[in-house]
C-alpha cells in the first residue's frame, strides 16, 4: 500500500524552533525582504532526513504563490551538488537560465542546490559568487553547515533544521494517521517512536505505520 505522507505547503512542516518557522513566515508574509541585495539564499541545514530537500521546492512554490497571488507552481532547477561534477558548467548553465526571460510570473527564477558541502571549496566560492543577483532566489541544503564555505553562508539566511522536540511532530503525524484511514495509537505510543527517530522523517513516517498497522491487528 502507497501511504500519503508528503507535505504540500509550510502550513505542513515541522521546523526545529519557533524562530525559524516564524522566520520563513515573515518572508512568506513578505513582512521581510527577500531576496535583497547580498541575502537572496536560504541554507537549509540539519541531520539526515529531517526534510530539508522536499521543504526546499515547497519553499520555491509558496514564495511563488505569496509573489503573485496565484497558484500557478514555479519552474524550480534542482541542482545535485558533487564535489566530482564540473561546477564551472553547471554556475554557466544557471547564469544562462538566470539571464532569460523566467517562466515564472513573478519573473523570479528558482534554483535549489542540494547537499551543498559535498561541493569543494573552490567550487562553494564559485557558486558563492552565482549568488550575487536578486533575480534568483536559491535554497541550498547541508548536512554539515561547518563544512560550507563561510563566504557562501555570509550570503544565506541559515534556516536550522535538524530535530524539533517529539511533541511538535504530534499534529502532523496525527493528520497523516488520518488521512491514510489508520489506526489511532495513544500519545505516549507516538511520541515513543518519534523519540527513537531522533527527527528523521523516514524512521518516524516508519516507525508510525508500523505502530498503527500492529494497533490495527491486535484490535
Amino acid at each position: 500500500m502507497q501511504y500519503i505522507t508528503e507535505p504540500k505547503s509550510t502550513r505542513e512542516i515541522v521546523f526545529a524552533n519557533k524562530m525559524s518557522q516564524q522566520f520563513i513566515t515573515s518572508i512568506l508574509n513578505r513582512n521581510f525582504p527577500f531576496p535583497q541585495t547580498g541575502k537572496t539564499a536560504l541554507c537549509f541545514y540539519g541531520t539526515y532526513g529531517t526534510g530539508k530537500t522536499t521543504y526546499a521546492k515547497l519553499f520555491c512554490e509558496d514564495y511563488e504563490k505569496a509573489f503573485t497571488g496565484k497558484n500557478d507552481k514555479p519552474l524550480v532547477d534542482i541542482v545535485q551538488c558533487d564535489s566530482t561534477e564540473n561546477i564551472t558548467q553547471i554556475i554557466k548553465q544557471c547564469e544562462s537560465r538566470s539571464s532569460l526571460v523566467s517562466f515564472n510570473q513573478s519573473n523570479l527564477h528558482y534554483f535549489v542546490f542540494d547537499e551543498v558541502d559535498n561541493l569543494t571549496k573552490k567550487a562553494q566560492r564559485l557558486l558563492k559568487l552565482f549568488l550575487n543577483r536578486i533575480n534568483v532566489v536559491c535554497v541550498l541544503t547541508t548536512n554539515y553547515v561547518y563544512e560550507v564555505d563561510n563566504g557562501l553562508k555570509d550570503r544565506c539566511h541559515l534556516i536550522n533544521f535538524n530535530a524539533a522536540s517529539s511533541k511538535d511532530y504530534l499534529k502532523r503525524i496525527k493528520d497523516i494517521i488520518r488521512l491514510n484511514g489508520l489506526a489511532m495509537p495513544t500519545e505516549k505510543q507516538l511520541l515513543e517512536r518519534i523519540d527513537v527517530a531522533e527527527g528523521s522523517w523516514r524512521s518516524i513516517i516508519s516507525n508510525v505505520i508500523y505502530l498503527c498497522n500492529k494497533s490495527n491487528s491486535t484490535s
